[in-house]
């Protein structure tokens, strides 16, 4: 009879046990349920203040562009949900600041905070955070190197690439002295030779860069040129006096194009160098800007598939 009762208790017990899991696997999954909900009613919410309210363009661009915060907390922000904490150490900024700001920004539905507290860019904040990003790059660019760019005739890059300028912000302008005046050139050759794949555009020669290139077409390197007429029959006349005329026809290949590019480039596998025009035509041959970023590399090598697109292979044969 003793033995009934315990195992009877034991049955209870085990049971009992089992209901007290199961709510609170049940309450576990139930909150998990109610916080996905939460979160998703929060940007459904959001989504309709969107569409209810009318945002002003203008006050999007003073929130993001006049205060160095805002402008922060939008950059910061745009790598993911982030909580106060992390935004105060970001900006070395103390709480009541950021979440004024964050305030400021949310009244524009720029941002929100979602269902843990952390904050986050909403759809359009996303947006602003890139051009933003952008815009700030491009102006890194022209504000380091604003001489380069004053000085010289612009007209050779296309309106793309000139949206795209903050590319080069990680780049030095190269620059000949009275005591060194083929400063940019000799660098430019030396640095010719450690390439693996040489595209260029070229409105202008000289023999010496032409030798180089033998040298490097013979050495079995790939070379693409996008050359004026006048700078394709003197590369066809030194070619035809070449001692490596056999590689030159093997690895290098040219391209017309008919109108001058005013500007002069070359992209390789790890640098990227161009050259400009003054306003009054003539070839500024000591002033060049040199980037090794891959931002950089990428934003010349967009530039010379422009122009090869408006160039003609050359038949060697």
């Amino acid at each position: 009879m003793h033995e009934r009762s315990a195992n009877s208790k034991l049955y209870i017990n085990l049971h009992q046990r089992r209901d007290i899991i199961t709510n609170e696997y049940g309450g576990a999954k139930l909150n998990e349920t109610l916080l996905t909900r939460r979160g998703s009613v929060a940007r459904e919410e959001l989504n309709e203040t969107l569409l209810a309210s009318q945002v002003d363009g203008a006050e999007i661009l003073r929130l993001s562009m006049c205060s160095d915060l805002r402008k922060n907390l939008i950059l910061s922000l745009k790598k993911g949900p982030t909580a106060l904490a992390d935004l105060r150490t970001a900006t070395g900024t103390n709480s009541a600041a950021v979440i004024h700001a964050l305030r400021e920004l949310e009244k524009e539905q720029l941002t929100y905070q979602d269902n843990k507290r952390n904050y986050e860019l909403s759809n359009t904040g996303k947006i602003v955070a890139l051009q933003l990003e952008n815009f700030l790059r491009t102006v890194n660019a022209i504000t380091q190197f604003s001489k380069f760019w004053l000085e010289h005739d612009l007209g050779g890059i296309p309106e793309y690439s000139l949206k795209n300028i903050g590319c080069l912000q990680e780049s030095e302008v190269l620059t000949s002295t009275p005591t060194d005046i083929f400063n940019a050139f000799s660098t430019f050759v030396t640095l010719l030779d450690d390439a693996k794949v040489i595209r260029g555009v070229a409105p202008v020669f000289t023999p010496d860069l032409f030798d180089s290139y033998a040298e490097l077409a013979a050495k079995g390197i790939p070379i693409e040129l996008v050359v004026t007429h006048e700078v394709l029959e003197n590369m066809l006349e030194l070619a035809a006096r070449s001692p490596l005329k056999n590689p030159l026809k093997k690895n290098l290949k040219l391209f017309v194009i008919e109108q001058n590019p005013k500007t002069a480039f070359t992209v390789t596998d790890y640098f990227f160098m161009i050259g400009l025009f003054r306003f009054d035509g003539s070839y500024d041959s000591s002033d060049k800007l040199l980037s090794y970023s891959n931002d950089g590399i990428r934003w010349g090598r967009e530039l010379f598939d422009y122009y090869l697109g408006a160039s003609k292979e050359f038949d060697f044969a």
